[in-house]
């Protein structure tokens, strides 16, 4: 067998792997090698001494009560962007594979993202295609399409997220599902909880500015118990958005993986193109 048609098998036995661990880690925008910890901007929130005449009687300032109210307004602030794109290098490990890719991703504001995954020789192994409603994969190298419903994406990364959760995620907005929340009010940082009888939500703040710097989900079913952490590192603003530009995830459970994203190139509503032709010649599968 010739050099080249030896690297060919290799790229097309890391691809197999290589989709369901790249799917997994998108919920959380990202792909990791190891447990990095966020950075935290260090904030000090300093006593004010009033002086005042003696008829007047001040109320006293709840600076926790400050706090927690700006986080919300943060939270509960749609992201203001129609198109991202982003350029990353990525690592992934696994039991079952290991290797370096090339992510290209683009997103339209609630209808699509888009994923095109390079890997060995500069070959692009997969194109994927997400909606609010259906998941599209072009395998390339095997010549094969999967045709699945969002549903099937939530099988794979074990959690019962939507379109809105994914997308959120990788653009680094945290995911709520109910008013419920938790908060836990230490000297840099601001911990918000939640969650309902399915899933399980942790989040780590910074307390100056509110950058989103750990996700945490948890899921339990019947069948396994699946923990995801994601890890925003390394923040960079344009267009007045802040970004993580760097990318931590250690899933563990049933199906376990480390991934890390690191961003070369990204920007926001700029005009994209969202290319994704099927090939006559494919082999068609539905999931």
């Amino acid at each position: 067998m010739s050099l080249n048609a030896e690297k060919a098998v290799l790229v097309i036995q890391e691809n197999k792997s290589m989709k369901k661990l790249f799917l997994a880690s998108i919920i959380f925008g990202s792909i990791i090698s190891g447990c990095h910890t966020a950075k935290r901007a260090q904030h000090v929130v300093k006593d004010t001494v009033t002086t005042q005449s003696p008829g007047v009687v001040l109320k006293p300032v709840d600076s926790t009560q400050i706090f927690k109210q700006q986080l919300a307004d943060v939270i509960n602030t749609p992201l203001n962007f129609t198109t991202f794109y982003g350029r990353a290098k990525a690592n992934f490990n696994s039991p079952k594979a290991s290797g370096n890719v090339t992510v290209y991703i683009k997103m339209k504001k609630d209808s699509a993202i888009w994923i095109s995954i390079t890997g060995p020789l500069n070959i692009e192994g997969a194109r994927v295609l997400v909606t609010p409603d259906s998941v599209k994969i072009i395998n390339k190298l095997e010549g094969t399409v999967q045709l699945s419903s969002i549903i099937h994406l939530q099988q794979i990364t074990k959690l019962p997220l939507t379109f809105s959760d994914f997308q959120n995620i990788i653009l680094g907005k945290p995911v709520f599902t109910n008013d419920s929340l938790n908060y836990n009010f230490k000297q840099d940082s601001i911990t918000v909880t939640s969650g309902n009888n399915v899933l399980k939500y942790f989040y780590a703040f910074t307390k100056n500015n509110f950058l989103l710097g750990q996700s945490n989900f948890q899921t339990e079913n019947n069948a396994s118990a699946i923990t995801a952490n994601v890890y925003y590192n390394d923040y960079s603003e344009v267009n007045n958005m802040n970004f993580s530009m760097s990318r931590d995830i250690q899933v563990t459970g049933s199906s376990p993986a480390s991934l890390q994203l690191n961003f070369k190139d990204y920007n926001f509503n700029q005009p994209q193109t969202f290319v994704f032709t099927i090939s006559k010649n494919y082999k068609i599968k539905y999931e």
